[in-house]
């Protein structure tokens, strides 16, 4: 998960009490067959969708996040006491109040504590969390999963954060415990979902689908328990996800590390049909995220370098950049975006070839067209995210039970009653 304190987001507003919002009745719906489109709405952080934890329920506003291996929830324990919470939260931050859930498990003997620091979370502030159980609820499904329930270690009083919870979506490997596990992967073993795979669209703005009706008014479906095949065009082109810990070192930086990713190995970047060096010594990896670390076109600094040059761009300082790399930013004359290369990859398994259109890795900031590119590390590609940017008029599936990425192009047309694998 990467988030920043923001003060300019607007806070999504739910029920209050004394002084800080507690979680109201999700009123959830579902199809016949069990699997449930989880409507997402964009943010700042990432794509925001509704659960519910405890009983009673208490609706939690999540961050979905695919780079992240459980639940978390902000809960009312600050600094290791449940009843300091303001001394730690700002008094409109929504929380899961675990007091309120006769559900709720303390689950420390199984799963002791843990802190991460760094962390991408807080970065250089503890991460520390307690292991904890409770019933969550999505749509039709409800099980009893581990969560991870925050102990908040230092002020975030200045401004709430717009969600209270992260619902992580990362793989699971073999031997890896509760502790360690998405709560989808979770509930599909307890048989609370249908079937192995979850599927995400984006509707992104200035895509044909002007309504956004195939995300049901909003900015993504995140389904859960299946996916959509009238959302295919074509086939699914299926790929085996790859151990790469060199995402630790230029990605996201964890101490202790996590590895849980749904990385493919990258065989070929190309600008067109100019073929890119990736680096031979550590490999390439293409690492899913569509929070805002996948905002970007994936390129390597060299790759980036020879974009620039290609396309006559110019340096720019932007107040508000398209995504929130390192690298510098650069404009583009708008009346030659049509010109311009698509961005192609491949990876391992298939010689199927994906691109990133000029009209989408070009960013329309008022006037201003500029080159909406992230890089990582140096020199030649070792690593990027692949996210929003990448996913545009995509089908993105995974499958928690052979652990592998489903790619196919998006068929904007398709009637949502159609029958789900």
């Amino acid at each position: 998960m990467h988030s920043i304190l923001m003060k300019s987001l607007i806070f999504l507003p739910l029920l209050a009490s004394d002084g800080i919002v507690i979680a109201s009745p999700i009123r959830p719906l579902s199809d016949a067959g069990g699997s449930f489109d989880l409507l997402l709405t964009w943010s700042p952080f990432g794509f925001l969708g509704n659960v519910s934890i405890g009983t009673p329920p208490q609706q939690v506003t999540t961050f979905v996040d695919w780079t992240w291996i459980s639940q978390y929830v902000f809960t009312t324990t600050c600094q290791g006491d449940p009843e300091r919470t303001l001394d730690c939260f700002a008094k409109d931050q929504a929380i899961f109040n675990q007091s309120l859930s006769h559900t709720y498990r303390n689950e420390s003997a199984l799963y002791p504590s843990r802190t991460w620091n760094p962390n991408h979370f807080f970065f250089y502030e503890d991460l520390t969390v307690d292991y904890a159980s409770d019933i969550e609820t999505i749509g039709p499904s409800s099980a009893r999963l581990i969560i991870q329930a925050a102990d908040q270690q230092f002020d975030l009083t200045e401004a709430p954060y717009p969600f209270a919870g992260v619902y992580g979506l990362s793989p699971v490997f073999k031997g890896d415990n509760a502790s360690i596990q998405s709560p989808f992967y979770q509930a599909w073993l307890a048989g609370a979902w249908p079937k192995p795979f979850v599927a995400f669209h984006y509707c992104y703005n200035g895509s044909v689908d002007t309504s956004k009706s195939t995300c049901q008014g909003h900015d993504g479906l995140q389904t859960l328990g299946a996916y959509n095949d009238s959302l295919v065009q074509g086939d699914l082109s299926w790929y085996d996800i790859e151990f790469f810990p060199e995402v630790n070192v230029v990605d996201f930086v964890y101490e202790p590390a996590i590895y849980n990713y749904w990385t493919l190995g990258l065989t070929k970047l190309s600008l067109g049909d100019k073929v890119q060096t990736l680096n031979e010594s550590t490999g390439a990896g293409a690492v899913f995220d569509h929070a805002s670390y996948g905002r970007g076109a994936p390129l390597s600094v060299n790759a980036y370098a020879e974009l620039i040059a290609t396309t006559s761009a110019t340096s720019i300082t932007l107040d508000s950049p398209p995504n929130n790399g390192n690298q510098s930013f650069y404009k583009v004359d708008c009346a030659t975006v049509t010109t311009f290369p698509p961005i192609r990859y491949q990876f391992r398994g298939h010689e199927r070839v994906w691109e990133i259109a000029p009209s989408s890795y070009v960013e329309k900031l008022g006037d201003l067209c500029v080159l909406n590119v992230r890089t990582l590390g140096d020199g030649d590609f070792v690593a990027g995210n692949f996210g929003e940017t990448f996913a545009k008029d995509k089908y993105v599936v995974f499958d928690f039970e052979k652990n592998k990425v489903g790619l196919a192009d998006l068929s904007w047309g398709s009637n949502l009653d159609a029958p789900i694998h």
